[in-house]
């Protein structure tokens, strides 16, 4: 009997560095050690601090899944307003920008932890009208948010996208919007994750990554993969006497099986870390550097190891 397909509604987040051709061939050394420290830095702890996950990463951007619209658009904001502070000083010739595009709809889960459908899609063809330092969104995700954020979205009447059947809705945030709103607005200038009492959720540490993805229509193999610096957890790491990290978290065994059910040929480590399971496998004839969420067994980073 066929698998059925595991379909949930989701606001996705497209993010892409504007230029990012230009940029690595001026100074390819210069632009992936920038890229390194804009995820570890930036990127990587909003996402998290906003309940979202990075989906895949490509090598010029990334593309996010959130609970809410109104969480994936107040990321999108964080992460512009940081992202434009940070490279004020920069020449604009050098300066890293950001276009963001963000959907919500309908998507198909993939065991990998990979999305696709249409709310996947629109996102992406959103994101290259988003103007530098900017943020496009449908007029599906502005109906959710116009009345809780009260950002100042332009409308921008229906754009017919590419392979899309429909013309979409779209709002648009400048860059000089963005700048020119109050910093508490965004509400994530010091991204932090909140972690319940009860243990029922991830460590404040900001990490999450890319890696080295199965290729996909919508990009190419990670180039941003590189892992987050590690803070003193706020969940006792060592595991319990029955390999759990938590009590309401699912065992090693568990968390093998799920990797072996997703492609990995072989674990090679596993251990509890700052929260985490972190180990190492097999996938795709690649050493993998991993680390997947004790409570779901979802995979929240894979980068190949160097």
């Amino acid at each position: 009997m066929d698998e059925v397909d595991e379909r949930r509604l989701a606001a996705i987040l497209v993010a892409d560095v504007v230029g990012y051709s230009r940029l690595m061939g001026a100074d390819e050394a210069g632009t992936l050690r920038r890229l390194r420290g804009l995820r570890r830095e930036l990127l990587d702890p909003r996402i998290v601090a906003a309940r979202g996950r990075v989906v895949k990463s490509t090598g010029d951007g990334l593309i996010a899944e959130f609970p809410s619209p109104v969480r994936a658009v107040s990321c999108a904001v964080a992460i512009q307003r940081a992202m434009l502070t940070r490279e004020a000083g920069v020449s604009e010739d050098h300066a890293f920008r950001l276009r963001i595009g963000i959907n919500v709809g309908d998507v198909v889960a993939e065991p990998d932890g990979d999305l696709y459908g249409d709310g996947v899609n629109v996102a992406a063809r959103l994101e290259p009208l988003a103007e530098p330092g900017g943020i496009c969104i449908s007029n599906t995700v502005h109906d959710q948010v116009r009345d809780k954020l009260g950002y100042p979205f332009e409308d921008r009447g229906e754009q017919a996208l590419k392979n899309i059947a429909r013309p979409v809705g779209m709002f648009a945030l400048p860059a000089t919007a963005i700048l020119s709103m109050p910093a508490e607005e965004d509400g994530e200038t010091e991204p932090a994750v909140r972690v319940r009492p009860a243990a029922s959720r991830l460590s404040g540490r900001p990490a999450l990554a890319g890696g080295l993805l199965v290729l996909t229509a919508l990009g190419g193999v990670g180039l941003w993969s590189w892992m987050a610096p590690r803070e003193p957890g706020q969940i006792p790491p060592a595991a319990l006497a029955d390999g759990r990290v938590g009590p309401d978290w699912m065992s090693a065994a568990e968390i093998r099986q799920k990797l072996l059910d997703r492609g990995y040929t072989s674990v090679t480590e596993l251990k509890p870390d700052d929260g985490l399971w972190d180990g190492k496998g097999i996938k795709d004839g690649v050493e993998v550097r991993f680390h997947v969420d004790p409570r779901t067994g979802a995979t929240l980073s894979e980068r190949a190891d160097d």
